[in-house]
């Protein structure tokens, strides 16, 4: 083999390394992102409550991805003024099995029903459940004003 068909050989052979590099790197990037759950809509009475994702276990389409989040601050969240005694809908993608839902006091989740309390202030609530898909938790919310 001369030098020359030598020296384009390597070039082939490293070029073709390098784009399979970039397209091996892209797949993966774009997998990582794309494997969550869907978010939940929220209804706290008349007003859609902004719903942020929290810890999960999903998989999709062979591949699987787990977060782990502590639990959040008030602060953490986009709080949407309500009234006191609202209704809280929760509509999933699809109805969970297990389906959740608790109310965030002094740092513990506790069982609650899906009512926001009478009394004026800051309230968190966590609600999620198991799909076939893995489970999935979600945090919101919500301020009653004086």
């Amino acid at each position: 083999m001369s030098g020359l068909r030598r020296k384009v050989l390597w070039i082939v052979v490293i070029g073709l390394l390098v784009v399979g590099g970039i397209l091996y790197a892209t797949s993966f990037w774009k997998s990582g992102t794309s494997v969550k759950p869907p978010l939940p809509t929220v209804r706290v009475g008349t007003v859609t409550a902004e719903v942020k994702q929290s810890t999960y276990c999903w998989s999709d389409g062979g591949e699987a991805v787990c977060e782990d989040h502590g639990l959040p601050e008030a602060d953490d969240l986009q709080l949407v003024p309500v009234e006191a005694g609202a209704e809280i809908d929760v509509e999933f993608h699809a109805e969970p099995s297990n389906a959740s839902f608790h109310q965030l006091v002094d740092g513990e989740l506790v069982p609650a029903e899906p009512v926001v309390p009478d009394e004026p202030g800051v309230y968190v609530f966590e609600t999620g459940g198991d799909w076939p898909q893995g489970d999935s938790r979600y945090v919101f919310g919500v301020e009653v004003k004086e």
